[in-house]
C-alpha cells in the first residue's frame, strides 16, 4: 500500500490538472489548451504507473522477495519518452504549454510537502513525557 503523502500527490496531481485544463479549455487558443491537456494527462499516468510500480517495489523487498518492478522502470520510460516524442512531433500542440502541463506534478510535490509541513501533528494519548532520548530537550545534557 502506498505512503498516504504518495496517494496526496497523486490527487493533487489530478485535483490541479483538472483546474489547469478547464481554465485553459475556455481561455487559451486551440493549441495551448490541446498541450497544457496533453502534458496533465502524460504527467498523471506517468505518476500513476510510477506509485504502483514502487509500491510493487517496496512490498517484494520488505518481503523478502525478489521482484521485477525494478526491471519494469525502463519499459515504463521508454513508452513515457515515445509518447513525449509522439505528442510533440504529431499532435498540434504549444510545447512550451505542454512542458507547463508536464510540470504539474512539481506543484503537486510542493503543495503535499507544503501540507504536510503545515497540518498538526498528533498528540500523545499517553499524556507522558518522551521516552527516546532522542525526543527530548537539548537543554538535558546532564
Amino acid at each position: 500500500m502506498a505512503a498516504p503523502s504518495i496517494r496526496r500527490i497523486e490527487r493533487w496531481n489530478y485535483g490541479i490538472g483538472a483546474v489547469v485544463i478547464a481554465i485553459a479549455a475556455v481561455t487559451q487558443p486551440r493549441d495551448v489548451a490541446l498541450g497544457l491537456t496533453v502534458g496533465v494527462l502524460l504527467t498523471c499516468v506517468n505518476f500513476f504507473l510510477l506509485r504502483k510500480l514502487v509500491v510493487k517495489w517496496t512490498s517484494d523487498a520488505a518481503a523478502g522477495r525478489p521482484g521485477n518492478a525494478p526491471l519494469l522502470m525502463l519499459p515504463k520510460m521508454i513508452g513515457l519518452m515515445g509518447a513525449v516524442a509522439v505528442a510533440i512531433l504529431l499532435l498540434p500542440i504549444n510545447v512550451i504549454a505542454f512542458v507547463i502541463g508536464y510540470s504539474i506534478f512539481m506543484i503537486s510535490i510542493i503543495a503535499e510537502t507544503t501540507y504536510s509541513a503545515l497540518r498538526p501533528q498528533p498528540r500523545s494519548t499517553t499524556g507522558t513525557a518522551p521516552t527516546d532520548p532522542s525526543e527530548t530537550s537539548e537543554h538535558n545534557h546532564g
